[in-house]
């Protein structure tokens, strides 16, 4: 930004802040024990500490990063995004390696359903890169000019200055959607948008379509426009202000191209800072420790009960800094925010916050000689969470002299084996040292083995001690060498079927005389390949790219193994799935496995051939912080013929777009999960692909399709899906699965098209289709699930209401083409005042109709006549969504509901973003027609 921007850092003291804020209350929770398992040095003044933690019967791990602030190499801040965009999230290792933390700990809160700006700040050594969100009761992490820490409810105030002296409230700093506290976030507000926001800003966003955005570049403003749902790239030395209903107003009234412009920034804190400035800062949460005290009753309206959990805490001083996980998986079940405050309390945390937990609870740090982080805690959905910022702790210190190195290599070998010996060293700072190997010497008894550089090759079996050097210092590592006297070799798996240039693993485990097995290392064993059919690197296959068969040969000493390899796979139908038996519906959480159903359909419901099977779900009943599936099982599961390496099967999707998967069990019983699509986001059938992973023990079978429901999640939590057709994906060319399936049935057909028999509007379309209203999509379907565009509904409208039967009108004067099939309706639409085009000039006839937009144009039609405006209204209940409703649309919604011309869904919505269907599009027409 330019220098017209205003930043306050020295923060204003807001007192009345505390008399606002409402505190839980302080007690005594439940008694804990922690016992101590590890603690280690990771960088000046940190250390990383790991408990077991007990709480009412209940053990977790713990974990906590302390860091002593009076080092003066020593730095404690946020990490966010990639790149310095706070909205392109990556999970927290990532960030940390970026900046080159020694450790970190995932922060604030965010909306898994957008981009995922932070609800909170981030403030980076001086400079803000997302502004506190407006919620009360919300504490933060914030470092202050003197290295002191502080835990702080913060705030902000903005304001932009126009040339004419007035100004306007700027409420918030790159930031999406969220809720503040008895107020809205862009409702009728003025947001402002940084390069540190992503790639764009925000853009005309759901629900506030007709959202204008300013560019300001070296505070001038560049541009303006209304509407775009592309936010603009936003050049160095450039911001985006963005404005709806209000704000929007006060924008547009008092700012275009060429005027200057002034902004102001400025973050408060509730405390005192004596001359002092905040130079760093992080959202949080909930107070978890308040001047000493651990409290109790604390809300817990986001993340309840038992859970993975992530807090700061800060001792009296300031100057110590304790970042602490608690883990939640299988063998660690998590704790409360009254225990996790006990549990700051009795670390030494004289103040403390939450963070955000569940599944974005992630701790990773950098132990002593490596160069990246690694997860120290197992996250609760088994893998890290992609989260917008962090807590982060920097090892300032420069390199320094060689410290100490440490063995790195398993102990474990065999007789004869060359065994390379690695070590990691770390310098007199903590900071990883790059050994010279040539300065590393290596000894050992010559009749135990011998040395060539730093691999060792043992003689004989039992302990064998060996010695490494490096400068003054010397340490000893005892192997356990074993001696193997092989008597059989196993190669797994036992067949290959590989499509062209793709990778496979392949494990060989050596078999003694005496029983024991030992899994062979590439420099044991001589793999190789039938010459074309691909390449051999250690232990790993990589097809060619041409179909064909042979084998990889594995040879140890003089045993010989040989596997067949196939490259190349054929797709076949393998299923109807009309007769499948032993459907069963179950849910996570089981509590509402009775809510949902998985069974054939029957006559009438779509299916892509005879019958289909049909998924309904509800989760309605259960809370959306746990990942929450609806599972569609096959009991017994379904055998699947030959060695599939895949499936496909046809999806007739409901748009939730939720995560669909499917299990596939193998001949050890063990459960594979395999991805349909990630988002459902369709509503007609689709054929959607999974591939199996290798190693699977064949045969195999389908367990279940399944949905996912992530955590945090806001997505609608009931819906219905179809599947039909199960197609595999087979090694080789030719169908090898010895299963042919029979043909499909025809599929019924109503005045010649076979996709409307049963169909809700089936007696509209065929009726409009007989009055040339509308056509096929082919020669025997009609498409009525199919979006409808823009042009084609004032296409549908004319051929209705006769527009174009009178004459030519005269040509509309958009900057785009409109397609030869309906430039003469959509003159004659704009002449007749029906339509108009975008604040861009544009009409954008190919792009998807809303509901939102369909009623705006037909209550215009409303008034020019075409159908009834006279009928008596009927009283009606209001839309669940109707706050959705755009607001240029409210007035038409509301009268052409009230006069019949249109409903909602069986779920009580309207649905006023999602796109029209052909067939909600030629039903409200004929509603019209059948009222003129």
């Amino acid at each position: 930004m330019g220098n017209r921007i205003r930043r306050v850092i020295g923060l204003v003291f807001a007192l009345t802040m505390i008399m606002a804020l409402q505190l839980p209350s302080v007690g005594q929770a439940a008694d804990m024990s922690l016992q101590k398992l590890s603690e280690s040095i990771i960088g000046e003044g940190t250390v990383l500490q790991k408990y077991k933690l007990v709480s009412g019967g209940r053990s977790s791990i713990v974990y906590v990063t302390r860091a002593d602030l009076n080092n003066q190499y020593v730095k404690v801040g946020p990490v966010y995004g990639t790149n310095g965009q706070v909205t392109v999230r990556q999970n927290v290792k990532k960030m940390a390696d970026e900046k080159g933390a020694i450790a970190a700990i995932n922060a604030d809160f965010f909306r898994m359903d957008r981009k995922g700006a932070p609800f909170g700040i981030v403030l980076d050594e001086g400079k803000l890169v997302s502004s506190m969100g407006k919620i009360n009761s919300w504490y933060s992490f914030g470092l202050l000019s003197d290295k002191t820490a502080i835990m702080s409810h913060l705030g902000f105030t903005g304001t932009v200055q126009a040339q004419d002296g007035t100004t306007g409230v700027i409420q918030g700093v790159n930031k999406e959607e969220y809720n503040p506290t008895n107020d809205k976030s862009h409702l009728d507000k003025i947001n402002l948008y940084t390069r540190d926001f992503g790639p764009t800003s925000l853009g005309a966003i759901k629900g506030y379509d007709d959202a204008v955005e300013i560019l300001v570049v070296d505070d001038m403003v560049k541009d303006m426009r209304v509407g775009n749902p592309t936010g603009y790239t936003i050049p160095t030395g450039g911001y985006v202000l963005w404005g709806h209903g209000a704000g929007k107003q006060y924008l547009m009234q008092h700012f275009q191209v060429g005027d200057p412009v002034t902004v102001t920034l400025q973050t408060t804190t509730d405390i005192p800072l004596d001359g002092r400035t905040l130079t760093s800062a992080v959202g949080g949460h909930v107070v978890l420790v308040k001047n000493g005290q651990a409290l109790t009753n604390i809300p817990s309206d986001y993340i309840s009960g038992y859970q993975p959990r992530s807090a700061f805490g800060i001792s009296q001083d300031g100057k110590t800094v304790y970042m602490v996980a608690v883990e939640g998986s299988s063998a660690s079940k998590g704790i409360t925010l009254d225990e996790m405050a006990q549990l700051l309390k009795q670390l030494g945390a004289y103040n403390a916050a939450n963070f955000d937990g569940g599944g974005s609870t992630t701790m990773v740090a950098r132990q002593l000689g490596n160069t990246q982080t690694t997860l120290l805690n197992t996250p609760k959905g088994g893998s890290m969470r992609a989260v917008p910022t962090g807590l982060a702790i920097f090892n300032t210190a420069p390199a320094g002299e060689f410290s100490n190195f440490f063995f790195t290599n398993d102990t474990k070998t065999v007789m004869g084996k060359a065994t390379p010996i690695t070590v990691k060293a770390y310098d007199t700072h903590y900071q990883p040292f790059a050994l010279d190997p040539s300065l590393m010497t290596w000894t050992a008894n010559p009749a135990d083995g011998t040395f060539t550089k730093n691999v060792f090759t043992p003689k004989r079996s039992g302990s064998i001690v060996i010695t490494g050097q490096y400068g003054n210092v010397k340490k000893n590592l005892t192997l356990t060498v074993a001696s193997l006297d092989v008597a059989d070799m196993i190669v797994s798996p036992g067949s290959l079927g590989l499509r062209p240039n793709d990778q496979a693993n392949v494990t060989v485990t050596l078999k003694a005389k005496n029983g024991q097995t030992y899994t062979a290392s590439p420099d044991m064993v001589k793999l190789s390949l039938t010459p074309g059919l691909g390449v051999v690197n250690g232990l790993t296959v990589t097809a060619g790219s041409e179909n064909k068969s042979g084998e990889l040969v594995v040879t140890y000493k003089n045993i010989v193994r040989k596997i067949p390899v196939t490259v190349g796979t054929t797709w076949s139908l393998w299923s109807h799935l009309d007769t499948t038996t032993g459907l069963t519906y179950t849910a996570v959480p089981a509590a509402v496995s009775a809510d949902g159903s998985f069974r054939l359909s029957t006559e009438g419901e779509p299916a892509q051939s005879g019958k289909s099977l049909r998924l309904d779900y509800n989760l309605t009943n259960s809370s959306n912080i746990d990942m929450r599936f609806a599972y569609g099982r096959f009991a017994p599961t379904i055998a699947l013929p030959g060695k599939p390496l895949g499936m496909k099967i046809w999806v007739k999707g409901d748009a939730s777009n939720h995560w669909l998967r499917a299990e596939v069990q193998d001949a050890n019983g063990k459960i594979y999960y395999v991805d349909l699509a990630k988002p459902v986001n369709w509503s007609d059938w689709k054929e959607v692909e999974g591939r199996f992973p290798t190693g699977m023990a064949y045969p195999v079978s389908l367990r279940s399709l399944y949905i996912v429901d992530e955590e945090d999640s806001t997505l609608e939590p009931k819906g219905t899906l179809y599947f039909d057709d199960l197609s595999l994906e087979q090694p080789g060319g030719g169908s090898s699965v010895g299963v042919t399936p029979p043909p499909p049935p025809p599929a019924p057909s109503v005045g010649g098209f076979t996709d409307i028999a049963g169909h809700w509007a089936q007696d509209t379309l065929l009726a409009m289709y007989n009055k040339g209203i509308v056509s096929g999509v082919t020669q025997t379907t009609m498409g009525p699930e199919l979006p409808v565009t823009r042009g084609q509904f004032v296409t549908f409208m004319d051929r209705a209401f006769g527009w174009t039967k009178t004459g030519e009108a005269q040509a509309a004067s958009f900057t785009d083409k409109i397609p030869a099939y309906a430039k003469s309706s959509v003159n004659a639409a704009v002449a007749k005042k029906i339509v108009t085009g975008f604040p861009d000039g544009t009409f954008q006839a190919d792009k998807p109709i809303s509901r939102a937009e369909m009623a705006v144009i037909m209550h215009n039609a409303l008034k020019q006549g075409y159908g009834k405006s006279d009928g008596t209204a009927k009283e009606k209940a209001a839309y669940k969504d109707e706050d959705a409703v755009p607001s240029y649309a409210k007035e038409s919604v509301r009268i052409l509901s009230e006069l019949g011309y249109l409903s909602g869904g069986d779920d009580g919505r309207f649905g006023p973003t999602r796109t029209a269907t052909r067939a909600e599009a030629l039903v409200v027409i004929k509603r019209l027609l059948d009222n003129m």
